[in-house]
């Protein structure tokens, strides 16, 4: 790389540092929305007996894994140094960073697309079919849980081997380190099983499972009637939460999906201008996909009352204890009054 190339990268890194630290602002603050909300999600479900449903602990399962991805979003974005050109985290850590935090990314978002098909699966038989529902024990979902995380961890071995940090100019990237061919049939399999076939799958059950519960309504004349359809109506405000949370996350990962097919068709687009080749990395690999991890946790609070009244005894309770730490710490002063000599 000679001198005016490393010269004009000077000029583009000038010309552009507000986008680029309005970018680092954003994921920033997105990494702590999504620790603390996730954290608060999986609190929740263990502190409530009445949110332990098979249905939350799909909905847990999925915030575990966003929270392994945020917990490595920020170390692994440092890697490349999108603030200041320069990369943060240097030498052989970086290379460390850059395989785990590739790794943690794709396990998050295949864990979470799997937990979304387990939590659609379990409400249609449960509405659907309810007399089968009696097959889905808790070792069954234990059993189910657990291949949620073993066939991911297994499928991206790969982004353990091949990643690693590639120099372009002044500018330091964490990039697949792969062949061309075979990087495309590995992201061309990945994108149909953990993307196409779930999102067609979730989509078929979805539009089944509602026009089970909005057919044949029934009117309340005795009480067990009223119970269905109370029963009916909750169902029916799960599912619009869950279709909630099921377009916020693909709506989020959709671009980075977009963003690696143009760069496997048109790869050249992509490295005539470093400047909006970091805009494009910032935006599509860092602030979509992390903007999901956040998005879900506020869904559930704003969305469920159960959610939100737990979220209410959380705080309550951090609160009382506060209280009683303070209390401790500073103890009311006893007033000694002097003897009075007789």
């Amino acid at each position: 790389m000679n001198n005016s190339s490393v010269d004009d990268f000077e000029d583009q890194s000038t010309y552009f540092p507000i986008a680029s630290t309005t970018i680092t602002v954003v994921i920033s603050l997105i990494t702590t929305l999504a620790i603390v909300g996730n954290v608060l999600v999986t609190v929740s479900v263990l502190m409530k007996a009445t949110l332990r449903t098979s249905t939350n602990y799909f909905i847990v399962n999925m915030a575990v894994s966003d929270l392994l991805s945020a917990l490595t979003n920020w170390p692994l974005y440092a890697t490349e140094g999108m603030l200041s050109g320069k990369s943060v985290i240097e030498g052989s850590m970086a290379t460390f960073v850059c395989k785990l935090g590739m790794y943690s990314r794709a396990i998050s978002q295949a864990v979470s697309v799997l937990s979304l098909v387990l939590i659609v699966v379990e409400r249609f038989i449960a509405i659907v079919h309810p007399f089968q529902v009696t097959k889905l024990t808790n070792r069954l979902r234990a059993i189910l849980l657990l291949i949620s995380w073993i066939f991911p961890l297994s499928i991206g071995i790969p982004y353990l081997w091949f990643p690693k940090i590639v120099q372009d100019g002044p500018q330091t990237f964490c990039r697949f380190s792969w062949a061309r061919l075979k990087l495309s049939v590995f992201y061309t399999v990945g994108f149909l099983i953990f993307y196409c076939v779930p999102f067609v799958l979730i989509i078929v059950l979805y539009f089944k499972i509602m026009k089970s519960l909005t057919g044949g309504r029934i009117v309340d004349e005795t009480p067990q009637q009223s119970n269905s359809a109370r029963n009916r109506q909750q169902n029916q405000m799960v599912m619009k939460v869950f279709i909630s949370i099921v377009t916020a996350f693909f709506l989020c990962w959709t671009p980075l999906c977009a963003y690696l097919v143009l760069r496997m068709v048109f790869p050249s687009f992509f490295t005539k201008d470093i400047r909006k080749l970091r805009l494009y990395v910032g935006l599509f690999f860092y602030v979509f996909p992390s903007l999901s991890t956040a998005v879900n946790p506020m869904i559930l609070f704003v969305s469920s009352s159960r959610f939100s009244n737990a979220l209410r005894e959380i705080f309550g309770c951090v609160k009382c204890k506060l209280s009683r730490l303070t209390a401790r710490v500073s103890p009311q002063r006893e007033i000694i009054l002097p003897q009075v000599v007789q």
